[in-house]
């Protein structure tokens, strides 16, 4: 990796992190692995788990649970010389449900993970397995080629690849001091 891509990281959430604050998302609770999230969490598992069995208690719901109404699937972004790699995890998902969409710099990810209706007499023990409406919006590097995009989804794994334009201009220009 070139020294310049250490010293000044690429944003890739920049826009997905405008999104959230438009929306009124607190700074802690836009990533579901930060301290105060996972707090949110285990106190929502707390009183599920005291309302368990009552008729009706807040972990009786019909879809399943998402965490503040939000699905974010987890994305793992790579690059090589050539290339970057984006690889998203949505397990669950049917092909025809994922929409991928380029606009200016920006890659949306959008899909529905949709609810598998089975007895409604069945009473659930626990429900864990979120139903519902994903995205992430990411926001690309100056040197990412817009026309080399390339989408395979196989196992539940979507993975794009997206080419690299060396005419791009670097971010990043040496000064010279005189």
């Amino acid at each position: 990796m070139e020294l310049k891509n250490l010293l000044t990281p690429w944003n890739w959430f920049k826009k997905e992190e405008e999104q959230s604050q438009a929306a009124g998302i607190p700074n802690a609770m836009r990533s579901p692995d930060h301290p105060l999230a996972r707090f949110h969490r285990d106190l929502d598992q707390l009183f599920e788990n005291v309302f368990q069995g009552f008729p009706l208690s807040p972990g009786r719901k019909e879809n399943g649970s998402s965490w503040g109404g939000l699905i974010l699937p987890h994305v793992d972004i790579g690059e090589d010389k050539k290339q970057y790699t984006i690889t998203v995890e949505v397990p669950g998902v049917a092909e025809k449900d994922i929409h991928l969409t380029l606009t200016d710099g920006t890659l949306m990810i959008q899909g529905e993970k949709r609810s598998e209706q089975e007895d409604k007499n069945k009473y659930y023990h626990r429900i864990e397995r979120s139903y519902g409406s994903f995205q992430r919006m990411l926001s690309l590097p100056t040197d990412a080629d817009e026309n080399s995009v390339t989408a395979k989804f196989k196992d539940g794994v979507l993975t794009i690849r997206l080419g690299k334009n060396p005419q791009a201009k670097s971010p990043v220009r040496q000064i010279a001091i005189n």
